[in-house]
């Protein structure tokens, strides 16, 4: 397979909800390398990992020998050779999305109790802990809200251009009261952003439950989830370009030096067959696109997962440490 120039690990799990599942959680795979020539194998260790599967997974050069992994409700620290873990002490969390080094601390996005947490492995200590309550408008602070959870869904922490910390969310006003109220029904969408936590500036993007900014090229690209498509960003925020994907985009690797995206995909959910415009059921997928041309050049259907959390290129050193644990 031409297309795909490196090796990659996907991430996946099964949904969430009953209603939507199809395969039981003894035949998901929440962790495979797709090699780039289209062979897919199961990382068996992590096969029994999380009630529904692995989200995310951080590295960093300064702890070789380790591995972060994010399982909704807490976060791993595995030691690949001894293959034992601990586990995490950062409190109260749920829901963990995408977690991240950014220079040298290990960011969380602890989706379900509307917190950036940051984490230094060092001291294995929490060193900040970013409450999104102060950017909730005075609407949604009257009483009758305080127990709603997971107001604004943040799925990952980031650095922008200027080095300072960003949230993208799904609810830039931290209004998501209607999703409890309808819950059989598609969130009407279309109040996603970024928020600048540094200068407490919010940039409402109209985005569609948004996954994924990637810095690229001197642009953001995000995930438009549920529009199906990437957004393209200047440096200011203004919309340049979309790119048409045809399913949920979530998790994206890329190398500029090569000229290529790999953008994850997740089939149809069975309760939403009849309400999105396509109707159809598609497969879990990684997508190839051509940054420069900003065009999908081909995709390989990845199997035993029910959707997919993320994408990361393999270098030949961290895909021997995946290896050495299937």
């Amino acid at each position: 397979m031409g297309f795909i120039k490196h090796d990659l690990l996907v991430l996946g799990s099964q949904n969430a909800k009953e209603q939507d599942q199809k395969l039981t959680r003894e035949q998901v795979r929440p962790v495979q390398i797709l090699y780039r020539d289209g062979t897919i194998k199961p990382v068996n260790f992590f096969n029994t990992w999380g009630k529904v599967g692995v989200s995310s997974i951080a590295c960093d050069s300064r702890y070789v020998d380790e591995l972060f992994v994010s399982e909704n409700e807490e976060i791993r620290r595995l030691d690949v050779y001894s293959q034992s873990y601990k586990t995490l002490d950062i409190g109260k969390a749920g829901d963990i999305h995408d977690i991240h080094f950014l220079d040298d601390i290990l960011w969380i996005s602890n989706t379900e109790h509307d917190e950036a947490i940051g984490f230094c492995p060092e001291t294995n200590k929490v060193k900040e802990r970013i409450s999104l309550a102060s950017f909730r408008t005075e609407h949604e602070k009257s009483a009758d809200l305080e127990k709603v959870i997971d107001r604004f869904h943040c799925n990952q922490i980031f650095l922008n251009y200027n080095n300072e910390k960003c949230a993208l969310i799904h609810h830039v006003s931290g209004w998501q009261y209607y999703r409890i109220l309808f819950e059989a029904v598609v969130k009407q969408q279309g109040d996603g952003g970024v928020l600048n936590l540094d200068t407490q500036e919010v940039f409402p993007l109209k985005l569609q439950s948004p996954h994924s900014v990637r810095l690229i090229n001197g642009s953001y690209w995000v995930q438009d989830s549920g529009d199906r498509s990437v957004k393209i960003f200047d440096q200011e925020w203004n919309l340049m370009s979309t790119i048409e994907l045809g399913g949920f985009g979530r998790g994206m690797a890329f190398s500029e030096n090569d000229n290529v995206g790999y953008i994850g995909l997740s089939a149809t959910r069975k309760r939403y067959l009849k309400v999105i415009p396509s109707g159809k059921y598609l497969h879990n997928r990684v997508v190839t696109v051509d940054l420069e041309k900003q065009q999908i050049i081909g995709e390989v259907v990845i199997p035993n997962i029910e959707q997919v959390d993320n994408v990361y290129i393999l270098n030949n050193k961290l895909r021997s440490k995946f290896e050495s644990l299937s």
